[in-house]
């Protein structure tokens, strides 16, 4: 698709769903002439577009059963978006007031009369609906296509595509009575045409006989920060496995192992993950078995649950990727069919438990692909979890800047198209890096295209949907808005852009592979599914790591904290030494095999539609080394986040003076330090330079500190809580050296 032709589609396509954001029903209005009874069309429900090369055989079989879930919109979106917007800005009075599980329904939903005649007016046609669910969002009913397609007033067709999968559309969107029309969001499972995509990826080959040999060859364990024996440690079978990355490589590489140097690795967390497929318990036995961890995984079924087997690896990856890096977390494994309500239902049940404060998403499909039912359904769920302080990551895609493409195809296919959900507003998109640069040790975009030996590239991209939220219009990061970002013509977008992906990015190429047990034997799985769960992981690591524990936060791995947290530390995470989040300046995300060449996401400094915001740098990092002092990803945001001890301040030091010349060991009272080891430091001071730089072993109101051996005079003491966060002088912090 040519620019312009995409531009055209950016400016006409997303209308509707910028009203929606605006808190105006999107579904049909009757006006005042319209009889109350009288059907009206569900215009986020239009029937979908068929795939080119289908064939129409008929109509669905009468009888065939189907589940469809009749979604609901919510009353007040722009008092929902109000709440989500103050959550997490600081000067509002609804600042971190996260709601509890079963709130949201009662405070955001429709009222019980308004469910009670959507219930009713789905009887009066027919139709059984079951119960609604906790959110009052959803509507479940089972009927045969015949019963279906009586209530709706719709005509259910049949089709055969390429390749021979028998599928089912409607033809038309389907009808509801004109009174409870503005109450119906939409009706999910009146299709099956786009099931949702995994997206791992494997390296087609494993001979080295391609131009990537040289990256392979060059980039090794040694290109990372080397990896703390204190985390978990890999069998030599994992770690044997030629180019596969273990979790102990992850960890070093991303600075995670200086967490499980401070005991952080995922006590008391909970982590879901998303499937649609199934895996072998046997494989993750088996992987637990290697790394001598004993990560408890629940399986939760939905719907019914998944049919037995191995699946293809996705399940298999993701629960291994979350049980290595956060090994003393436990693991809930959401596995519903792979259906539009399937999908939906997932989503559901994660945000109405709300059991897990962390999801990972490595399924999706292409965006204009995906109704806006589907969408709007979604989010609203989305929109849940985060006023619940639950954070979702989603593959970003592994078609590049063109996710309609499907490799297995036998044309190409040249769209721009960002990949859904994780192009929603309230997802993290994670998108992909590999090894490159003239050493074959710099990070850059993950873009295989036209290399045998490996198999796509990182997604990204404008959406056609949904309006670039507030939390990511930061002027202050660089890139965000730029060249190839896209303006809402029709005002709607309060930001006036449309929503850009990817967020964040994570090692994705196959050509290195993760390390995963799967069907009984080692295997190498890249893709950004396999970069998600990375980025979920160290969330909840983050969560639960001693920086949150002692601030008390609130809230650090939001998507909207992340934003303001680079705004907040532009010069530090873009300064000489890259911090908090590693910016990829090399590369684009032209998939060319898709037949696309245009070039129009390369990897820029900042923000870019090719690698988000960057790679994680949990830690700080100085030189080739993580320290637990330097602030990283992890420190920013719990600090940002923070429900106490946010200033450091030195109240008095006791002694306050002693003899010159010697070490004397003083403490220094006061309130905001950090209370664990090598997390805080004391700056011995003597007018505008610093004598010298010493570790202080704290509490939150007390720290133990040696300090040098001086000649005669006063100095003063500043305490610094990780890198960036220090006292101020006064003159409390005073300690006098006196003459012999």
């Amino acid at each position: 698709m040519s620019l312009r032709k995409l531009a055209i589609r950016v400016l006409i396509v997303p209308f509707t769903a910028c009203v929606a954001l605006a808190g105006v029903l999107i579904a049909a209005q009757p006006s005042q002439a319209v009889p109350q009874n009288q059907p009206v069309p569900l215009t986020q429900s239009v029937a979908p577009h068929v795939p080119s090369g289908a064939v129409r055989v008929g109509t669905l079989s009468p009888g065939a059963k189907l589940s469809i879930e009749v979604t609901l919109n919510i009353p007040d979106q722009a008092r929902l978006t109000a709440f989500l917007n103050g959550l997490t800005d600081p000067q509002s009075p609804l600042y971190q007031q996260f709601l509890q599980p079963g709130q949201f329904g009662p405070r955001f939903g429709p009222s019980p009369a308004q469910v009670a005649a959507v219930e009713n007016a789905l009887r009066s046609a027919g139709l059984s609906p079951g119960a609604v669910s906790a959110n009052r969002l959803a509507i479940p009913v089972t009927a045969t296509a015949a019963a279906i397609e009586h209530a709706f007033g719709i005509t259910l067709d049949s089709y055969r595509l390429r390749g021979g999968r028998l599928t089912y559309a409607n033809a038309a969107a389907p009808k509801v009575p004109a009174a409870i029309a503005p109450l119906v969001q939409g009706v999910l499972g009146l299709d099956d045409l786009y099931p949702e995509q995994h997206l791992d990826s494997r390296s087609s080959s494993a001979a080295p006989t391609s131009p990537m040999t040289s990256r392979r060859s060059t980039s090794s364990a040694g290109s990372a920060p080397a990896a703390s024996s204190s985390g978990p440690q890999p069998c030599a079978a994992a770690s044997g496995g030629g180019f596969n990355l273990t979790a102990k490589f992850i960890a070093g590489l991303y600075g995670v192992n200086l967490l499980y140097d401070v005991n952080d690795l995922g006590k008391g967390a909970r982590i879901g993950v998303l499937e649609l497929e199934p895996n072998l318990r046997s494989d993750i036995a088996a992987y637990k078995a290697c790394y001598k961890i004993s990560t408890k995984v629940n399986y939760l079924k939905v719907d019914g649950g998944v049919k037995a087997g191995a699946g293809a690896g996705e399940a298999a990856l993701d629960i291994e990727m979350v049980a290595g890096l956060a090994p003393k977390s436990t693991v809930d494994v959401y596995q519903a069919p792979n259906t539009q309500t399937g999908f939906y239902d997932d989503f559901k049940k994660f945000v109405t438990s709300d059991v897990d404060k962390v999801l990972s998403v490595s399924w999706g499909s292409c965006e204009i692909n995906t109704a806006v039912a589907t969408m709007k359904a979604q989010e609203s769920l989305f929109e849940q979890a985060n006023a619940q302080n639950q954070t979702i990551f989603a593959a970003a895609g592994d078609e590049g800047s063109t996710s309609c493409y499907n490799p297995s195809a036998t044309t190409p296919n040249d769209t721009l198209s960002a990949l859904s959900p994780a192009i929603s507003p309230y997802v993290i998109g994670v998108g992909g890096t590999s090894f490159g640069g003239s050493s074959g040790t710099e990070q850059v975009v993950w873009n295989d295209s036209g290399i045998s030996l490996g198999s796509g590239a990182g997604g990204g991209g404008v959406s056609t949907f949904w309006c670039m939220p507030s939390y990511q219009h930061q002027t202050r990061v660089p890139g965000v808005i730029n060249a190839l970002s896209q303006r809402d013509a029709s005002g709607s977008c309060k930001t006036k852009y449309y929503r850009e992906s990817p967020d964040v990015s994570a090692l994705a190429d196959p050509v290195y592979g993760y390390a995963v047990y799967y069907d009984g034997s080692w295997v190498g799985i890249g893709g950004t599914s396999a970069a998600t769960p990375v980025w979920a992981s160290i969330a909840a690591l983050t969560r639960t790591s001693p920086w949150c524990t002692a601030y008390r936060s609130k809230g650090a791995t939001l998507p909207q904290n992340l934003y303001r947290a680079i705004d907040r530390y532009h010069s530090y995470v873009y300064g000489r030494t890259p911090q908090v989040v590693r910016d990829i300046t090399s590369g684009n995300n032209d998939y060319t095999d898709s037949g696309y060449t245009g070039g129009l996401y390369p990897a820029t400094k900042g923000y870019d539609m090719a690698s988000g915001l960057g790679t994680p740098m949990v830690s700080g990092l100085s030189g080739n080394d993580w320290y637990v002092y330097l602030a990283g990803l992890t420190q920013v945001l719990c600090h940002q986040t923070a429900t106490r001890l946010k200033k450091v301040k030195v109240s008095r030091v006791v002694p306050n003076s002693g003899k010159a010349g010697k070490k004397i060991k003083v403490t220094v009272h006061g309130t905001g330090f950090l209370p664990f080891a090598y997390a805080d430091k004391a700056e011995i001071i003597s007018g505008r330079k610093v004598l010298a730089s010493v570790y202080a072993f704290c509490s939150t109101t007390a720290c133990r500190v040696t300090l040098p051996a001086e000649s005669a005079g006063t100095v003063q003491i500043r305490i610094y809580a990780s890198s960036l966060w220090p006292s101020r002088l006064a003159r409390a912090d005073r300690f006098t050296y006196k003459r012999k």
